[in-house]
């Protein structure tokens, strides 16, 4: 055997020994992420999870079990998931571009971007860092993940903690204007490779990462375009996963950055944890691949090349010392439910995420961040077909919080 077979075998070894995400060894830091701002006023936080407060385990999604596609006749192919792992158990390998925002309003969204100066003039790039983050180590040699914390910020990512990701504070010399008004957020994903993906009965492992083999397969690309999407309409749209884009809808009243000195958190959200699925397709030298990718909720995957536009980003800006906090009661503990919080103006509740949200943990159910304004609170179900995202409406009901800052309110709806 050389030495080349001898070093992939080693790191599939590696993998599937270390293939879990409890980091009970990892040291985190004793202190408060809130800590942070005593430093500096802008702390971004960066969570892959459709929940801001109260966050599922991964134990705690469909029992653990990723969810599956539809096969056979309307769906996907035949699926081949032998060796198919526990939800908790699939290795995960994210390499992140940057995250930015933007204060320069654009109707057409970033197609009308047509070169680099466009970008440049659109963008504010308050965190050009590049991140590595990995669920376990998949090299015995150093690697970027190791050298940059990345098994702790995956787990913190996964959380509703969130990750602190290094950034600028983008109204540093604008203090004293009126504030400043975002419209637009992106995420750059460079790959995003899950664990898993078997082709022919073999199980992948040439796809690289970070330069270095792993198993799994990386799924930016198959997650750029919708399903059906032609070669045309690939000509003329931003991959979704390039950046991973927001724009302000209707009602949406949380991406103002005010004047002055009072520390504010940024909260960039995407809905990675709760929305792992298996899919398969037909790659491009015929043969059958099974890998898992993320939930097709929104466009219908039914075995096509793409199956993008089921991860969405929500943004807001978060002031600590002038929020409130809320109390949510009349809930039964049901983890296929949640409480969804929007603005009372918004009007799309499909093609966003709700700006807060939380699994439906009983009848008392926290949130820790919540500013002035009018609000509707919805019981969503996650059902028909059970895919991760919860998209059945069941009731709801409008409330208010306070000009007054550091209030605790409460609301009661009964959810499920």
């Amino acid at each position: 055997m050389n030495i080349k077979k001898i070093n992939l075998a080693l790191i599939i070894l590696f993998n599937f020994i270390y293939c879990t995400k409890d980091l009970s060894n990892v040291t985190y830091t004793s202190l408060p992420v809130l800590s942070s701002l005593f430093n500096q006023r802008m702390l971004l936080i960066f969570k892959g999870t459709y929940a801001t407060d109260n966050t599922l385990d991964f134990t705690e999604i469909n029992d653990n079990a990723i969810y599956r596609d539809q096969e056979g006749t309307g769906g996907d192919p035949a699926f081949d998931t032998t060796g198919l792992p526990a939800l908790s158990n699939l290795p995960i390998f994210m390499d992140i571009g940057e995250l930015r925002i933007a204060s320069k309003y654009q109707p057409l969204g970033l197609e009308a971007l047509e070169s680099v100066r466009d970008s440049a003039r659109f963008w504010d790039f308050i965190a050009p860092e590049r991140q590595v983050y990995c669920s376990v180590p998949y090299t015995l040699f150093t690697n970027t993940c190791e050298n940059t914390g990345g098994l702790v910020k995956f787990a913190e990512f996964m959380t509703s903690r969130g990750a602190q990701y290094p950034s600028n504070d983008p109204t540093a010399e604008l203090r004293g204007s009126s504030g400043t008004q975002y419209y637009h957020a992106g995420v750059y994903l460079r790959s995003f490779i899950t664990g898993f993906a078997i082709e022919s009965g073999i199980q992948k492992t040439n796809t690289r990462f970070d330069n270095r083999l792993v198993v799994g397969s990386n799924i930016v690309p198959r997650n750029s375009y919708k399903p059906g999407a032609s070669d045309i309409d690939k000509q003329n749209l931003t991959p979704f996963m390039y950046p991973v884009f927001y724009t302000v809808g209707a009602g949406h009243a949380d991406m103002t950055i005010n004047p002055g000195y009072e520390p504010y958190i940024l909260e960039m959200r995407i809905n990675i944890k709760e929305n792992l699925m298996v899919h398969s397709w037909v790659n491009f030298t015929g043969l059958v691949q099974t890998m898992v990718g993320f939930s097709d909720w929104r466009f219908n995957h039914a075995g096509e090349v793409d199956m993008g536009g089921g991860l969405l980003l929500r943004p807001r800006i978060i002031y600590p010392e002038t929020s409130s906090k809320l109390t949510i009661t009349g809930g039964t503990t049901n983890l296929k439910y949640y409480y969804a919080i929007y603005r009372d103006g918004e009007t799309d509740f499909k093609n966003y995420l709700p700006l807060i949200a939380s699994p439906v943990r009983g009848s008392n159910v926290s949130i820790k961040y919540i500013h002035a304004g009018t609000y509707r609170l919805r019981c969503l179900q996650d059902a028909n077909p059970i895919d991760g995202y919860p998209e059945t409406f069941i009731r709801e009901t409008l409330f208010e919080v306070p000009q007054t800052p550091k209030q605790s309110v409460s609301v009661d709806l009964t959810c499920p």
